[in-house]
């Protein structure tokens, strides 16, 4: 989304834009070998997280594992798919039935889907259920390093959310309209980064002072349905037409002139910050 946008920006010519799969297991059989595996990964994750391996028979694709002196279960997820609700629901049901059952169950993803921090909330799973990023960089410090990569060199970072603050629908006439605030936007830990230490001390000041500077861009569908999201307001980083600042984005979206509604609005906010994370909030309006 971020470099269409800023393909876009530059006016430029008619461009393709395509993404590459199933990269990271084909960067890691230029390491390890053409006979590399998905399965080979996920085990080289869970050993990094400090997960032991599940049985075979159990553990087919070699992608679970457990923590000792515990009943939780860990499942390492697979690069080329993206750890969503069809994911949590599935790693909910292993949870309960596999080997007996486990008190809890952390899902290690390469790639979430932007609904993910609602998902987990909308499951009510409270500590039953977590789910960790796997560091974005960790395929590349594979490549460097191997087998020699230690565990204690690795982080597993918790995922980036957005926190709206105040909705506020009016009616105007024949029309609506409509505000939305960001009140706050948490990014996942910079050791996750591939960044220097300075660069990561600088980050961590930012983060601190004020995480909102990190956003790129974001947007509004004032009548999301669950499936499409359709943006009928944005700002981004560059954008001086909302304010005069050109390094942050406005955190205040005032949208008029919306076709009046009866019921509940269901609005829809995304955020795309300056790494490319993505994140989404939604909140039902009266």
């Amino acid at each position: 989304m971020v470099a269409r946008k800023r393909l876009i920006d530059q006016n430029a010519k008619p461009f393709l834009y395509q993404h590459i799969g199933d990269y990271q297991v084909e960067q890691m059989r230029s390491t390890m070998g053409s006979k590399f595996r998905i399965g080979d990964l996920a085990e080289i994750v869970l050993g990094l997280f400090g997960a032991l391996p599940l049985p075979v028979e159990e553990n087919p694709n070699k992608n679970m594992g457990r923590l000792q002196g515990s009943k939780t279960l860990v499942l390492a997820d697979s690069p080329n798919k993206m750890t969503g609700l069809a994911t949590l629901r599935r790693a909910i049901e292993i949870r309960e039935n596999l080997m007996g059952g486990w008190d809890k169950v952390i899902i290690l993803g390469w790639n979430f889907s932007p609904t993910i921090g609602h998902d987990i909330e909308a499951l009510g799973q409270g500590d039953r259920l977590e789910v960790l990023v796997i560091p974005p960089d960790l395929l590349d410090r594979l490549k460097k390093k191997g087998h020699k990569l230690k565990a204690d060199e690795v982080r597993f970072s918790s995922l980036q959310y957005l926190k709206l603050g105040g909705v506020k629908r009016e009616q105007v006439g024949e029309n609506e309209s409509l505000s939305v605030s960001i009140a706050n936007y948490v990014l996942l830990s910079p050791e996750a980064l591939n960044l220097d230490e300075a660069n990561r001390e600088k980050l961590q000041k930012v983060i601190n002072a004020d995480p909102l500077a990190l956003i790129e861009y974001w947007s509004v569908d004032p009548d999301y349905d669950g499936e499409v999201f359709r943006s009928v307001w944005q700002d981004y980083r560059g954008n001086t037409e909302n304010d005069d600042d050109p390094y942050r984005v406005v955190t205040t979206a005032r949208l008029t002139g919306l076709p009046k509604k009866d019921g509940k609005r269901r609005v829809c906010v995304r955020v795309v910050d300056v790494f490319g994370f993505e994140a989404e909030a939604t909140v039902e309006v009266a």
